[in-house]
């Protein structure tokens, strides 16, 4: 009998989500999916999701064993999404949920250039992307490879307060472990050695927490455009494979991935731009303040 996940990783995306489910992976007593990011649950992004149905995503937990007690996935859009957690919680009430927050000025800027290394957005320039909202939100200007528009509306998705504030609704506190990116990133074993208590799991040294998914672009743009959104009926055909024969090419799909990779750095976002954001995104960094008992007046100065 297959078991079922009993805590999730629910974002925010570029906070830290990637990292964590690496050193969760690792440790006996954890099952975490090969495949990260299925999305399933994020019923409300209809092109998105990488698991389609029930079947299919229980399927990736089938490698599970008794060891595991601790059994979950890593999908960083679930906080952002409006079904996703109401979604979690009629799957299984009981779940363990990880939230990791980033200032969401820096959070929009590093989600652009992830949009566009994944050809969901096609404006390079990062402040003319943030003033196409507007227009991109009654479905104008939207990019031919682009699988869910609520990507490219910045100001919800870096809306860390109200996200929270919703999934507060749903989940009670004491089943929600909010972790800020810089205190992940001060001591990330301290951070680690707390998420291992909060799922009930013994202590497990790791000899190192090397950084994981560091800003990257494309070698060649036609292959990562292939291997990055590929036509629907090679993703029915690699959907049929792994649910019914029991086959995935996820596995050599990113290693082609990685060997097209490169890693780029990203100028410092301008300083006007930046006071912009930091007044448009306020309000809902002093709901967070109130949600999470932190002071964050340092992504306001």
């Amino acid at each position: 009998m297959i078991k079922r996940p009993n805590f999730f990783i629910v974002g925010a995306p570029k906070a830290g989500t990637t990292a964590l489910y690496e050193y969760l992976r690792h440790h006996p007593g954890v099952f975490m999916p090969e495949k990260k990011e299925p999305h399933y649950f994020a019923t409300d992004f209809t092109r998105f999701p990488r698991v389609a149905s029930e079947g299919e995503f229980l399927g990736l937990f089938r490698k599970c064993s008794e060891e595991h007690t601790a059994i979950g996935e890593a999908s960083p859009l679930y906080l952002y999404s409006t079904a996703a957690v109401r979604n979690i919680y009629d799957f299984n009430s009981s779940s363990r949920i990880i939230v990791m927050l980033r200032n969401p000025v820096e959070l929009v800027y590093s989600m652009h250039a992830q949009a566009l290394y994944n050809f969901n957005e096609d404006e390079p320039d990062f402040r003319k992307a943030w003033e196409l909202q507007e227009l991109r939100s009654r479905g104008e200007r939207i990019p031919p490879g682009c699988r869910a528009e609520q990507l490219l509306q910045y100001r919800s998705l870096g809306s860390l307060g109200e996200q929270l504030e919703r999934l507060y609704t749903v989940f009670p506190v004491n089943q929600v472990m909010v972790i800020y990116f810089e205190d992940f990133i001060r001591d990330t074993r301290s951070v680690y050695v707390d998420v291992l208590r909060f799922l009930g799991l013994q202590p497990h040294e790791r000899e190192s927490f090397e950084p994981v998914n560091v800003s990257k672009t494309h070698k060649s743009k036609l292959l990562g455009w292939l291997t990055q959104t590929p036509p629907r009926p090679v993703i029915s055909a690699v959907r049929f494979m792994r649910t019914h024969l029991g086959l995935d090419i996820h596995r050599p799909l990113q290693w082609v991935r990685h060997l097209n990779e490169r890693p780029v750095s990203r100028p410092p976002m301008e300083p006007a731009l930046r006071c912009e954001l930091q007044r448009v995104f306020a309000d809902d960094i002093r709901l967070l303040e109130r949600l999470t008992d932190r002071n964050l007046q340092a992504w306001l100065d």
